[in-house]
């Protein structure tokens, strides 16, 4: 039997009709198994407990070991033990783990979607969520912290003596000293940039670059 092409076309047609719900609801299977969820921090018993949509870690704490606080937001989950900062990424589903100095106080925190930044008497602390990595810069003795601020993906600490940067997706903190009395005195953000005013110039940084860039 043969078919005319309008027949052939319907045919074609009903196949696609057959098939595409298929194809759509593996590509949605797909889709939902590697999505990325919000991510809760529960302290049950003597194990601190990341849960996300897919699954849960937990990570135990040691005899003695009092937890001091917690939070979540988004992809990144924290929690401030006595002796350690434990950083959580739903993303690579992983604790990772920064110990702290026996004499070390823990100061501030901030935890955005995918970065979390903590200060000490001693130490800045960043967690970098994408990679489930702790960056740590250390506080001159005479350096004091005027000012932390957090938002989106950077995060900036602004000090007696310095700008420091961090970002969620660049490793590592990223300072500019100040120069003999510089100042900062005016900062505009976005969520992936912080443009610092001060009484000398114009310096910026952003999410995606390392380091910080003076505005000429």
């Amino acid at each position: 039997m043969r078919l005319s092409a309008h027949s052939g076309y319907r045919v074609a047609v009903a196949v696609a009709l057959l098939v595409a719900p298929w194809s759509l609801s593996g590509d949605a299977g797909v889709w939902a198994q590697t999505r990325f969820t919000d991510v809760l921090v529960s302290v049950v018993k003597d194990k601190i407990i990341a849960i996300n949509g897919t699954s849960e870690s937990e990570m135990s704490l040691s005899v003695g070991e009092g937890v001091m606080s917690t939070k979540a937001n988004g992809l990144t989950a924290l929690a401030v033990t006595s002796t350690r900062l434990l950083g959580f990424s739903s993303t690579l589903r992983h604790w990772s783990e920064q110990p702290l100095d026996v004499d070390e106080h823990f100061g501030k925190f901030h935890v955005m979607r995918e970065l979390a930044i903590v200060t000490t008497s001693q130490r800045l602390y960043g967690f970098h969520e994408p990679q489930a990595h702790w960056s740590s810069e250390a506080i001159g003795i005479n350096e004091q912290i005027r000012e932390v601020r957090a938002d989106g993906h950077v995060a900036l600490v602004v000090t007696t003596a310095r700008l420091i940067g961090l970002s969620a997706f660049v490793t590592g903190f990223h300072a500019v000293d100040l120069q003999g009395d510089e100042q900062a005195q005016a900062i505009e953000h976005t969520g992936d940039a912080y443009l610092v005013r001060t009484s000398r110039r114009a310096l910026m940084f952003r999410s995606r670059v390392a380091g910080w860039t003076e505005m000429n």
